[in-house]
């Protein structure tokens, strides 16, 4: 029932829309608000007692219109100096490439500090070879405390990627076979 009496508004609202525009444009001035009643009397008193001063305001004076023609105002402002770039533009327009780990790694790695390339690299040693790449081992090399060489290689790993085998064939390496489309394979099955 609520979209049928919204719907029966709107049209109504609607209707003869451009007509009561244009009334409203063509009136002359708009009607003003109605005043209080105390105020329309203050209005009459003051018009009573200085009629002079509304003589005043409805006339043109024509010596302060002289005086208003007589006026030139002339800016002698300086133009503010722009100041030239001494340095060159740059001549490389190509788009700056995003570093590999998503942030630019520092050119110099303080003493007993490590970088994540570094991280990477001594935890996938241990990873690989832990008899020969040992905790303390990898700190020396590193320049690291061997306790946090030893933390960080006890809690932190690399992933690892494992492929289960599937009955009846090995999966050996998961891209070794070519991805075959949905095409290929009908026309296959056609032949």
């Amino acid at each position: 029932m609520g979209v049928v009496l919204s719907a029966t508004r709107r049209a109504l609202n609607r209707f003869n829309v451009e007509n009561r525009a244009m009334k409203e444009i063509s009136k002359e001035k708009p009607t003003p608000a109605p005043r209080h009643p105390s105020m329309s009397l203050a209005i009459e008193k003051m018009a009573k007692e200085n009629t002079d001063v509304l003589n005043d305001e409805l006339t043109k004076n024509t010596a302060l219109d002289s005086r208003l023609k007589q006026v030139f105002v002339t800016s002698k402002d300086t133009q503010p100096e722009v100041s030239e770039s001494t340095r060159p533009l740059p001549q490389s327009r190509k788009a700056v490439e995003s570093p590999e780990f998503g942030f630019e790694e520092p050119a110099m790695i303080p003493r007993g500090r490590f970088s994540l390339r570094q991280a990477l690299q001594f935890i996938t040693l241990h990873q690989e070879n832990p008899k020969e790449k040992t905790p303390a081992l990898l700190a020396k090399e590193y320049n690291l405390d061997p306790v946090i060489m030893e933390k960080i290689l006890t809690y932190y790993k690399t992933f690892e990627v494992y492929i289960p085998e599937t009955k009846g064939k090995s999966r050996g390496n998961a891209l070794a076979e070519p991805v075959k489309s949905p095409q290929t394979e009908l026309q296959a099955g056609k032949t």
